[in-house]
């Protein structure tokens, strides 16, 4: 029998040799290692009562591990114990006010850094350090600015805001928002307690601008500091309250520091350009949708800032002109910016930067031109805004046109006329010119509007547009009704001409035109505008007809508005009944 034959082994590189070796040298030890283990295991189930050796805890199991808070609050009465023994060697004199200020500063700001080390973990150790810091840096900044005034306002500002900014760099470092938020919170309640005691307004306004600015600077490159809100809205009041006291008619108080007219209008546009700069970095440098909060502190900032100026400057011409060109100029980049920047996706920053052009718009249109013709800008810009409305399908824009054509009839008296006319206060002469001008901007404005055929998600704003704009419509044309039925009876009543009753009467028939209007081109805010000239006549009916008309007038009023309230559901169930027989024609 044949001895079997074997396969020749291939020959293994000397690399694959060597790697073989490591390995099995190194399961050998893991081996060995399990078998140490589990013979000290059993050693130590055999004899019970050998204490045995602790393992040293690892670092990750010592992180992990409850940290107890006594150490952190017992470094917080040492830190603050050392402070009382700066502030007792200052007041026995062996360290001068100035150098011990100084040194105060330093050794909160010590503090401030040993909150922000590595080996500080948790944020309880953290959070007290940090207080302990800022509790410091309070304590001395009124102590130095109140009972024993040794630095000026300027200095105390000019350190509230630097602590802020080390605050902010130091929590950017280790990415921790208990740093930011202690700091810039204290920091701020701390500039406006010192703005309201020492009664130097400047300085501290311009210490919180700057911790504004640091926050919002921050927060658009993803550092959240917690505290955008408190920071804007303590910044916003103490630019309102500083334009107050400077817009005073004996200017600012004897007990306040003297201040210059410039330094309230440098507050006022910083605030503006901070917030502005915070919009367009957010919108159109990093392409972001703003916040709720974002888009009603730019707008805060604009009425506040502009506000404030017209407030302070409203004697000066010049300063006027300039605003109103300025804000003119400015809510057109925001009306052009918004079309060209952003499309139909993002429709929030669309809506804020046209909002932001309409205030702008309408101060700058105002400011300079607050002369008596100055509505036909407002008129026109109602045009162009339903219009472009339309073509452009944005429905915002009709809201725009609506808020135009109504503070454009306000400021003409083309709204004021009718409310004379329809409660009683009738007169011969009619401002035929201007009612004539509002009604005509108004119905080319509506029919823009009409016109429209938004989407159904923007629909209730095509709605609004029509609705305010269609009010102002009926609104002036039952003026003008009023004034044609006194006018062309004026002749035949020899007593008091019952305008109550013919108010009545224009009220009602507009009411029920517009009905039938409605329910024929199905226009809901046609509908809507006659319930509300309705209401206005009941209110009329019963605080005017009842107690000035009498007899025949009266059943007059009485039967107009009783008609009215039969007809006015016919018409609309008319409409339904027939819009029914259609839609079951066409089935």
């Amino acid at each position: 029998m044949s001895s079997p034959s074997f396969a020749a082994v291939p020959e293994m590189p000397k690399n694959d040799i060597g790697e073989l070796i490591g390995q099995i040298a190194d399961l050998q030890r893991r081996v060995q290692t399990l078998e140490h283990r589990m013979g000290d295991s059993a050693q130590s189930a055999s004899y019970p009562e050998t204490a045995s050796v602790p393992a040293p805890i690892s670092r990750t199991a010592a992180r992990t591990s409850p940290i107890s808070p006594l150490p952190t609050l017992g470094r917080m009465l040492l830190a603050v114990a050392g402070a009382y023994v700066l502030r007792t060697l200052t007041d026995f004199g062996a360290v001068p006010y100035g150098v011990g200020v100084g040194l105060g500063l330093i050794y909160a700001l010590l503090w401030l850094v040993i909150a922000a080390r590595p080996n500080l973990e948790g944020s309880f150790p953290v959070a007290v350090t940090c207080s302990t810091s800022m509790f410091i840096l309070a304590s001395l900044m009124w102590e130095a600015s109140q009972h024993t005034p040794v630095i000026s306002g300027w200095a105390s500002a000019a350190a509230l805001a630097g602590f802020v900014l080390v605050g902010l760099s130091l929590s950017w470092r280790r990415q921790q928002i208990v740093i930011s938020g202690i700091v810039s919170a204290a920091v701020t309640l701390t500039a406006a307690a010192l703005l309201l005691a020492t009664r130097d307004l400047f300085p501290f306004t311009l210490a919180l601008l700057v911790i504004a600015a640091a926050t919002e600077f921050a927060a658009c490159l993803d550092h959240q500091t917690g505290t955008r809100a408190l920071s804007a809205i303590v910044t916003d009041a103490a630019v309102l309250v500083f334009s107050w006291l400077m817009a005073r008619q004996g200017g600012l108080p004897e007990a306040y520091a003297p201040t210059p007219v410039r330094a309230v209008l440098a507050a006022q546009l910083l605030l503006i350009l901070i917030y502005i700069a915070m919009a367009v970095s957010q919108t159109v440098i990093r392409r972001r949708t703003l916040t709720v909060f974002e888009t009603a502190q730019t707008a805060s900032a604009l009425l506040i800032g502009m506000g404030g100026i017209v407030w302070v400057f409203k004697n000066n011409n010049a300063a006027m002109l300039e605003l109103g060109i300025s804000g003119l100029i400015g809510g057109l980049a925001c009306y052009v910016a918004s079309f060209l920047l952003f499309d139909h996706t993002n429709k929030w920053n669309f809506r804020a930067w046209t909002t932001f052009g309409l205030f702008l718009v309408l101060a700058g249109t105002f400011l300079p031109f607050s002369g008596s013709g100055f509505w036909l800008l407002w008129a026109a810009c109602a045009i162009v805004s339903s219009w472009l409305a339309m073509g452009t399908r944005r429905p915002t824009l009709g809201l725009h046109s609506a808020v135009y054509l109504t503070l454009a009839a306000a400021v003409s008296g083309a709204s004021s006329q009718p409310a004379r006319m329809l409660f009683g206060e009738w007169s011969l002469s009619f401002p035929w010119l201007v009612t004539i001008g509002a009604l005509a901007a108004a119905i080319v404005s509506w029919a823009a509007i009409a016109m429209s055929s938004p989407a159904d998600a923007a629909r209730w704003r095509q709605q609004i547009s029509s609705l305010v704009i269609a009010a102002n419509i009926a609104w002036i044309l039952s003026g003008i009704a009023v004034y044609a039925l006194v006018s062309a009876t004026a002749g035949v009543w020899v007593g008091r001409i019952p305008s109550d009753t013919f108010a009545t009467v224009a009220l009602t028939s507009l009411s029920m035109a517009l009905t039938w209007a409605g329910s024929r081109w199905r226009m809901r805010p046609l509908v809507w505008v006659a319930y509300g000239l309705m209401g206005i006549g009941a209110w009329k009916l019963a605080t005017r007809d009842f107690l000035h008309e009498h007899n025949l007038t009266l059943v007059v009023s009485l039967l107009f508005y009783g008609c009215a309230l039969i007809v006015l559901p016919r018409i609309l169930r008319a409409r339904a009944g027939q819009e029914n027989i259609e839609v079951s024609t066409a089935a």
